[in-house]
């Protein structure tokens, strides 16, 4: 975006005043923002606030502006407003939504408090949206993985729409396992309960092992062990009920475990058991990581996991969006929405079709996307043109546990999320680096999070 600032023959003290007072204004306005792309007057379309423009949602958002120019017209595209950085965007959005303004569409990825706006009227009932729309092709939930659409669902409002999800599982080989006596294959789950059985044979102190990478990584995303942390933590809190389980003896006794498990990923070790979370890995990059191992002589072992119980097959979704209630843009942003939906874009979004939009979405909630999904992982070849396919133990698995998803959280970097950060980051961090009893740990996590649900 640019400003233009008039020009003429005024005196020099006034002309440093008026500038000075133009400036204030442009940064109170709007706090550094420009146009991903030149759209014209913003005011006559659906506007979204992002501080990185080629990330998977703002890439979904550019294939559908293309689409609108041949299939609606301009006023159907959605501008994309840049911000400087992630601090200035989340300051200006959570003003500006608190308010009862703020952008049309709003991304799950954006770092925002969204277990209070989704209780405030923040969000349009997508439910609703559909009811009102009078086309004969009428978007058709069920047409639509159940389980992941179902965590967009608060008090029977459909206010979030989430549109690829990723699975919770580990992958390691069963040649480092056995090094260590551990038993585990492609039908283990790994609880919070077993974990300490399943690794009492491992100690890193010896082996000069991990247990999973990422500790030391600047990218809160790929700190593998404090992702596992607070997906523990989070699983732990009833967000809709707002109800807190921390002082149950199941949550302290686990969090032992979780503290070891912590432990034997910190230090800077050569190797792990784990790889890593996998949270980025489509069907076909899961068949070539597959292909390695057995060029390698190596057998992979992909376990369900870290959950609950066994009965449990967790999954977060990688990608998804709200519509601001205060929106003017219903039928524009139904269209986007049914686009978004579409087999055509999920299938290609996945790398299932043509050339793959994203590297990093995993499975599409469209039901005939995701078997199309399976149907070209089928036929992924390796170097030498040979197909790999899915018919193996290792694939078998990684689809089972997609195709029997029963629980979905909202975030894929729950550590960076705002519960998660700015509400309960330096309780974790205190209890984890610094030493606080666990008494203390509990009493403050139950606390900070009661007041953030209920006030």
């Amino acid at each position: 975006m640019e400003w233009i600032v008039p020009k003429g023959g005024v005196e020099m003290k006034k002309s440093v005043v008026s500038l000075f007072l133009l400036v204030l204004i442009v940064i109170m306005n709007f706090v550094g923002c420009t146009e991903s792309e030149n759209f014209g007057d913003v005011k006559n379309r659906m506007t979204y606030y992002t501080s990185n423009d080629s990330d998977d949602f703002c890439d979904l958002i550019k294939i559908y502006n293309n689409y609108c120019l041949q299939n609606y017209d301009k006023s159907y595209q959605i501008a994309v407003l840049k911000f400087a950085s992630e601090d200035e965007i989340n300051t200006k959005l959570s003003t500006e939504l608190m308010a009862g303004k703020g952008p049309d569409i709003i991304s799950i990825n954006q770092k925002l408090p969204f277990e209070k706006l989704l209780n405030n009227g923040t969000f349009l009932d997508v439910n609703k949206l559909c009811d009102n729309n009078t086309q004969a092709d009428k978007i058709d939930f069920n047409n639509f993985n159940s389980a992941i659409m179902k965590c967009g669902i608060y008090n029977g409002k459909r206010y979030i729409v989430p549109l690829f999800y990723g699975t919770d599982v580990f992958v390691s080989k069963q040649e480092k396992l056995k090094k260590f006596n551990i038993s585990c294959d492609n039908h283990t789950v790994l609880t919070y309960k077993n974990l300490s059985e399943k690794f009492s044979s491992f100690s890193n102190e010896k082996a000069n092992f991990g247990f999973i990478s990422g500790y030391n990584d600047s990218n809160s995303m790929f700190n593998y062990p404090m992702q596992l942390f607070n997906r523990f933590i989070n699983n732990y809190v009833d967000f809709e009920n707002k109800v807190t389980y921390f002082e149950s003896d199941d949550f302290k006794s686990k969090l032992d475990t979780m503290c070891r498990l912590l432990n034997a990923s910190k230090e800077d070790f050569p190797d792990f058991i784990f790889d890593d979370l996998y949270i980025n890995r489509s069907l076909s990059l899961m068949v070539r990581k597959y292909a390695y191992y057995k060029s390698e002589n190596e057998t992979p072992v992909i376990c369900r996991g870290l959950v609950k119980s066994d009965n449990d097959y967790s999954a977060f979704v990688q990608v998804g969006f709200g519509i601001n209630s205060n929106t003017h843009f219903e039928k524009q942003a139904y269209a986007f929405l049914k686009f978004a939906l579409s087999e055509d874009v999920q299938t290609k979004m996945c790398g299932a079709k043509g050339i793959s939009y994203s590297a990093n979405i995993s499975f599409p909630v469209n039901k005939k996307a995701f078997e199309q999904a399976k149907y070209s992982a089928s036929k992924q070849a390796d170097d030498d043109g040979k197909i790999i396919g899915i018919d193996n133990d290792f694939m078998k698995a990684y689809i089972d546990i997609a195709d029997n998803v029963n629980a979905c959280t909202l975030y894929r970097d729950v550590s960076h999320s705002y519960y998660n950060d700015n509400v309960i980051g330096d309780i974790v961090d205190d209890y984890i680096n610094k030493g606080i009893s666990k008494d203390k740990f509990i009493r403050q996590l139950t606390s900070a999070t009661e007041i953030y649900l209920t006030e």
